[in-house]
């Protein structure tokens, strides 16, 4: 086995595109550490045209003593069946045959569903179980959060009387890994096989497979060339952005090197490492975002990619080691004597820049974007894939939708009154301190502010009270002690 390293990638992506190349609920699949487990799957079948199918069957289990977590009593337990155009399980456009589950501390509940035949064609039927998961939060206390488990899809294929069954076409299989840092085995991981689109060749179907309790997902497939990618982590994980282009032929699975030798290696199975996501520290509520010499906060002065990630490594909970060199030439452009090389090194290392440098350069005086921002804040928490774009000009194929959307549906992002986004316009001081006080859940005391506003330890020139980033520049720049009260702080003490 092998895990590939970022360079290769790199380097094999360059000399493809030198050659000329490259919301709903969130799904949460069968997963060894999930309460819902998937003990069978639902078999696909081929009919003829308005045949009475046989109904397709799902069985999901729960046990309250599995230790796979724990569901909440008192939040709606409900089957759904979906179906697809593609093999895939992702989509909840289309739901059919809901029922209730009722909650027992020993559930093993079977849903059945009858395929329609009355239309021609290839439909991918799977089931998928929605119900509360309880699970623990940083303060020791505990809270309902939405889960999913889904079943594999099945493949109903409908055709004409009289239609010969065509030869399937060939087909291979192979294996993906995935791991954690440690090399420990994680189930979950949804990974996607999409079509080639400058070297297609062979079919052009999009594929995804989940990988099981040991780590694996398996993909049989039709000959072609694909690129395979990681499409969602592991709850509690953040998904590389790495990326392989895989050539599968009849006879064999290979994996492209390099495109302009026409190298290509028998395939090995490939190993994805993910990152624990690391937590921000939500109870010390210190400043974040400083003042200027000259008593100005520029609220709409533009933060560069490296100010951005050094922001982030100071409000984790654990704390990077200042003595240790984490310096590890990842980025070219980073050189390891600028004065923020340690902390990229080290926010690299954690796994929460992928997708920051999509072309390999971390460019670190540029400008962030806003969805180059969305996409480093959702590192920090599990993505919320959906399948409903929340702005109209963030379409489905922008790099940087499935860390947009995420933002929008956990209420980091809301956008402009017209409904758009702007992802390529520079993000402002305000707009990142108003983002990260929400991902923070803080919100500064107005009334503290106004009753004090002599004797604050700092104050600016350029920053009115009505100002509509006030009281989150506030927030974020003074540190402060403070009591929650009905879910509002109530500061008690201010200070540097």
């Amino acid at each position: 086995m092998k895990s590939k390293s970022k360079t290769l990638l790199s380097a094999m992506l360059a000399l493809a595109l030198l050659a000329g190349m490259f919301a709903a609920a969130p799904l949460v699949a069968h997963a060894e550490d999930e309460p819902f487990q998937v003990t069978e799957n639902p078999v696909g079948a081929i009919y003829v045209l308005n045949q009475t199918a046989v109904p397709i069957k799902a069985i999901f289990r729960y046990d309250a003593l599995a230790e796979l977590g724990t569901i909440d009593s008192a939040t709606y337990i409900k089957v759904q069946w979906y179906w697809s155009s593609e093999n895939s399980n992702t989509g909840r456009t289309n739901g059919q045959g809901e029922h209730e589950v009722q909650y027992s501390r020993r559930i093993e509940h079977q849903t059945t569903l009858t395929p329609t035949t009355n239309t021609a064609g290839v439909r991918y039927y799977y089931a998928v179980i929605s119900y509360g998961k309880s699970v623990a939060t940083a303060l020791g206390q505990w809270e309902v959060v939405p889960a999913e488990t889904v079943t594999a899809p099945a493949r109903i294929e409908v055709i004409a009387p009289g239609t010969t069954e065509p030869e399937p076409e060939p087909e291979q299989s192979f294996v993906v890994k995935k791991v954690d840092g440690d090399g420990k085995p994680l189930a979950g991981a949804v990974f996607s096989l999409v079509p080639d689109t400058e070297h297609a060749w062979g079919e052009k179907k999009s594929y995804e497979a989940t990988s099981k309790a040991d780590g694996t997902a398996t993909f049989t497939v039709a000959e072609g060339a694909y690129i395979l990618s990681e499409k969602q982590a592991p709850a509690g994980y953040n998904a590389t952005d790495e990326s392989y282009i895989i050539w599968v032929q009849d006879d064999a699975v290979q994996e492209v090197i390099d495109y302009k030798t026409q190298k290509f290696e028998p395939y090995e199975p490939v190993t994805f490492i993910n990152k624990e996501i690391p937590s921000l520290n939500k109870d010390d509520h210190f400043a974040f975002i400083q003042g200027y010499p000259e008593g100005t906060v520029m609220p709409e002065r533009n933060m560069t990619r490296a100010e951005a990630v050094i922001m982030f490594s100071r409000l984790l909970t654990k704390s990077m080691n200042e003595t240790a060199n984490y310096r590890n030439n990842y980025y070219p452009d980073v050189p390891a004597k600028d004065w923020y090389a340690n902390q990229v090194g080290y926010m690299q290392q954690l796994g929460v820049l992928a997708d920051y440098a999509r072309d390999g350069r971390f460019r670190p005086n540029e400008p962030v974007t806003r969805a180059e921002f969305a996409t480093l804040a959702a590192h920090f928490d599990n993505l919320t894939l959906t399948s409903t774009n929340n702005f109209s000009d963030v379409p489905a194929g922008h790099w940087a939708v499935k860390y947009i959307n995420s933002a929008a549906a956990k209420g980091w992002i809301i956008g402009n009154p017209d409904g758009t986004f702007k992802p390529e316009a520079n993000i402002t001081r305000a707009e990142v301190v108003t983002l990260v006080g929400r991902m923070l859940n803080r919100t500064a005391d107005s009334a503290y502010l106004a009753a004090n506003a002599s004797s604050l330890p700092r104050t600016y020139s350029d920053l009115k009270t009505t100002h509509w980033a006030y009281l989150a520049l506030m927030e974020a720049s003074i540190g402060h002690d403070y009591i929650m009260d009905s879910g509002s702080e109530h500061w008690t003490a201010v200070y540097e």
